[in-house]
């Protein structure tokens, strides 16, 4: 093979790599996520932080993006009435920069975490057992 063909070998190779390379996307975690979930929402390193960087989705409306150990992200909460389905995130580098997009999902449920009334159980239950050590090292005292 001669040079030129060689060259142009590596010249297509590298187009078609080029190509086949997925186009940057938003980064979004927890995916998929409910409903009055709380979600990071990243750049993956793709914007200046100097030019700052927001992001937008029918999801959580408009946050700001800060600098951060991975790049340019926010954290956001999922608005409490999100139905299911796939909704688009999109981040824009600067005013007018680069825009990129993710597609996201919402499953259907609830967050799960821990309600007033769980917690207030649990309480109870932590009282009730010192109430009982209590009485027993009471009790084991008296017969010594």
């Amino acid at each position: 093979m001669n040079a030129a063909r060689i060259s142009a070998v590596a010249l297509i190779s590298a187009a078609a790599l080029a190509a086949a390379a997925p186009p940057a996307s938003a980064q979004v975690d927890p995916d998929p996520m409910a409903a009055g979930q709380r979600v990071t929402v990243g750049d993956g390193r793709r914007c200046d932080a100097a030019g700052g960087a927001r992001a937008d989705s029918k999801l959580f409306g408009s946050v700001v993006l800060q600098p951060g150990e991975r790049g340019m992200a926010a954290e956001a909460m999922v608005g409490v009435g999100a139905a299911p389905g796939r909704y688009q995130v999109t981040i824009e580098c600067g005013a007018g920069g680069e825009r990129f997009t993710e597609t996201v999902t919402v499953r259907g449920g609830r967050v799960d975490g821990v309600n007033a009334s769980q917690a207030a159980g649990g309480l109870v239950l932590l009282a009730l057992a010192g109430g009982a050590a209590y009485l027993l090292r009471r009790s084991v005292n008296a017969r010594s």
